[in-house]
């Protein structure tokens, strides 16, 4: 199968979230070390503080391979605790450096873990401790995915900071449904490719929903519109396509982004401008769209996403009333396409919240179809790394860090096909490097063939067709896209932070040259000299 060549080789992947600033602690000298194959510290069963941004979809994936874990390591206890969101997560560990009060393992993007590295609270898991060669608990590291070491080992050029674990894109999810009956009534509609098509089959979708009367109405698969019965008609349930009974004509809108960050940075690359770019040292890092020639494409990628938004055919979740997510509007209908993470793409499915669902379909996001070289499509995840809990040379820390990192492996190397199979997270191993006699790769045949399978649930089945777009377009070389990775550095996240609000600002009225001027104001700092 083609998926099989290409789905466990992904370009390193980040995202770039908030970042505070810290001063560095005084921290323990002494050298953290291993015992061989034993614990150094023989006392009580052992504790391990696991903090993750995690929501509770991915804690409930997680919940089974603790049970699992700890039945196979009766000596040590998980004590998981989620900050319910990544900013949160990262507030909580900055907040508790000055009382060496964090974790034993934390989860976090690589411009979190810049951070820790700066404030000197996490442990190297090469030389000196070696825990990646220890004799009874060490890991192959070659097996884990090439790109992605990468991007752990462009945090430092002389250790090792954690390893890859749970790793995504974005993707476009479109009310299969809707098109389907739109073209019922227009066959020239379709599902975009590109942001020029957008232009094109955007206010046809408007327009096919207004002169059909579909607006507070059950669309039936013939592109007919009938009234919502007043109580639930399972006879006319195999005929509806979508409900749009909720959605009057001004509150449809085609189109949304959930992350309007990614929106600005991912759009500027499709216009081939750069974003931004590490220096010398993880200590400093630079903007580059406001310098030319990058100032000039990235005006022009914001006049062109302006025009769509005052034509009424792309927006944002404050467009719908949300702060963060597309999910329900979208599913209420007063969008047909959205762009999410892949991680997401389960909180789209429309079971439970109407008597009539619609099918959904994965797609890639639109590129520019006027510069085709630069279709560009972001690679995020997180990865985990222990933290330097105790004084270095006592035993009971010592003990604990050993199964800190008995966990961080059984996460990263043991479990984590299951994990990416009850997630829409991809794997982190590389099947060609797998030991074809161990269990790790019964895993990956096992998640292979999960792949294949057409039953299940509804989450399962676009867990599969996300994975399957990964492997058959993004990991596709002949599709040609750029999975694009942002370095990490000392204050990228304020920048992602700030660009946040850039693609909102242009909506509420601002010009291109205005909402960039301003963003330049606020990053001053980061402007090269």
């Amino acid at each position: 199968m083609k998926f099989r060549k290409f789905i466990f080789t992904a370009v390193s992947v980040l995202t770039l979230a908030t970042l505070a600033g810290c001063l560095r602690p005084s921290m323990p000298s002494e050298t953290v070390t291993t015992s061989g194959d034993s614990l150094p510290y023989t006392g009580e069963k052992i504790e391990v503080k696991f903090w993750t941004g995690f929501g509770s979809s991915v804690t409930s994936a997680l919940t089974p391979l603790f049970t699992r874990f700890e039945s196979e390591n009766p000596d040590i206890r998980v004590l998981y605790e989620s900050k319910q969101g990544y900013p949160n997560l990262q507030q909580a560990i900055n907040g508790s450096i000055s009382t060496n009060t964090y974790p034993h393992i934390a989860n976090g993007y690589p411009d979190h873990l810049v951070g820790y590295i700066n404030a000197n609270i996490l442990v190297n898991i090469g030389n000196p401790t070696n825990y990646i060669n220890h004799p009874q608990y060490g890991v192959n590291i070659d097996e884990y995915n090439a790109d992605y070491m990468a991007e752990i080992h462009a945090l430092s050029d002389q250790a090792t900071y954690g390893l890859p674990f749970n790793k995504s894109t974005e993707v476009m999810i479109a009310n299969q449904s809707f098109f389907d009956a739109a073209k019922k009534k227009d066959a020239s509609i379709f599902i975009p490719k590109t942001w020029q098509d957008l232009a094109v089959v955007g206010p046809k979708l408007k327009a096919v929903a207004k002169n059909n009367g579909w607006f507070g109405k059950l669309v039936k698969k013939d592109g007919t519109a009938v009234p919502k019965p007043e109580n639930f008609d399972p006879n006319l349930k195999p005929d509806i396509a979508v409900d749009m009974s909720l959605v009057s004509e001004e509150q449809f809108i085609p189109f949304s982004w959930d992350s309007a960050s990614n929106f600005f940075i991912t759009t500027i690359k499709q216009w081939g401008a750069a974003y931004t770019e590490k220096g010398s040292t993880i200590q400093n890092g630079y903007i580059r769209f406001q310098e030319e020639p990058h100032r000039t494409k990235t005006l022009a990628a914001l006049a062109y996403f302006k025009q769509l938004y005052d034509d009424g055919i792309i927006g944002l979740p404050d467009n719908f009333g949300q702060a963060l997510y597309s999910s329900v509007p979208f599913k209420e209908g007063k969008l047909v396409l959205t762009i999410s993470s892949s991680a997401g793409v389960g909180e789209n499915l429309p079971g439970g919240t109407t008597d009539y669902p619609f099918d959904l379909s994965i797609n890639a996001i639109p590129y520019n179809g006027d510069l085709v070289a630069a279709k560009s499509v972001i690679a995020q995840g997180t990865n985990l790394a222990i933290f330097a809990v105790g004084r270095g040379a006592d035993p009971k820390a010592q003990a604990e860090r050993l199964a800190a990192w008995r966990l961080l492996r059984f996460l990263t190397y043991e479990a984590n096909y299951e994990f990416g199979k009850a997630t829409s997270y991809f794997p982190v191993l590389d099947p060609t490097k797998i030991d074809p006699n161990s269990q790790r790769y019964q895993d990956y045949l096992m998640y292979s063939q999960f792949l294949q399978q057409t039953d299940g649930t509804e989450r399962e089945k676009v867990i599969r067709k996300t994975a399957l777009l990964q492997a058959d377009v993004y990991m596709n070389p002949d599709k040609k896209w750029i999975k694009f990775v942002d370095p990490g550095f000392l204050g990228s996240s304020e920048i992602r932070n700030t660009v946040e609000s850039v693609m909102a600002e242009l909506f509420k009225g601002k010009t291109p040259e205005q909402v960039l001027n301003d963003v330049v104001v606020k990053l001053a700092r980061y402007v090269q000299s």
